[in-house]
């Protein structure tokens, strides 16, 4: 008698976290993280990444690309919910729009949304749902809920909440010694090329994106 379809082996709730980064990582970036960075996003050792990597190569969801690869790695097969931890954070409102993003200290009575708890491993986080067609070109469209950190500094190339002269908006930042400016991923928006005139501060860097269903149209 024949052997039955060998049957996938569990994943951890380490490895369902691990997981999920690489495809929050990749749905921003368009690329794979590097294990330090993965190792950097949950304050632990590259070497403990390492060997889940393996664990996830070993049971499917990532394949090891071997010679004349950048990456090593590529996704194969994204974690089911039900391996997710997930937890409730608040959703503020609409970005573009002048919402008073940074007033959430008092989260009480709040709509909220659930995101995967690995996304609150180093900071505050919050979700503003999106409106406007600037960011089509990184797969975000009006209606779309993105996760934002809140910190008040951000790198070269990160997606950020940010307020310029008192108006909210969510750009890549453009961040280097002979300029600073926001930048779309649409070509019909301009950049926003900031000057010392200009009241300028970073909000808080998107670290992921919940998906709305069905295409939508909408402008800024």
């Amino acid at each position: 008698m024949g052997q039955g379809r060998h049957k996938e082996e569990n994943i951890t709730r380490r490895q369902a976290e691990v997981m999920q980064e690489i495809c929050r990582f990749f749905s921003i970036y368009r690329k794979m993280p590097t294990m330090q960075q993965v190792a950097d996003a949950f304050g632990i050792a590259t070497p403990t990444i390492y060997d889940i990597f393996q664990e996830l190569v070993r049971k499917g969801y990532l394949k090891r690309i071997e010679k004349g690869a950048l990456k090593p790695y590529v996704i194969k097969k994204t974690v089911e919910p039900e391996a997710l931890v997930t937890i409730q954070i608040p959703l503020l409102g609409e970005i573009p729009g002048g919402v008073p993003v940074e007033e959430f200290e008092d989260r009480s009575g709040e709509e909220t949304v659930a995101v995967d708890k690995a996304l609150t491993n180093n900071g505050d986080v919050f979700a503003l749902r999106v409106k406007g067609d600037s960011m089509i070109g990184a797969g975000i469209k009006t209606g779309d809920i993105v996760i934002i950190r809140h910190q008040p500094i951000a790198a070269d190339g990160d997606i950020v909440a940010a307020s310029v002269n008192n108006e909210v908006t969510l750009k890549r930042l453009v961040n280097r010694p002979d300029r600073i400016a926001l930048e779309a991923e649409n070509p019909e928006f301009k950049p926003i090329e900031l000057t010392r005139y200009d009241s300028f501060r970073v909000i808080g860097k998107m670290v992921g994106i919940i998906k709305q269903e069905a295409d939508n149209n909408g402008g800024e």
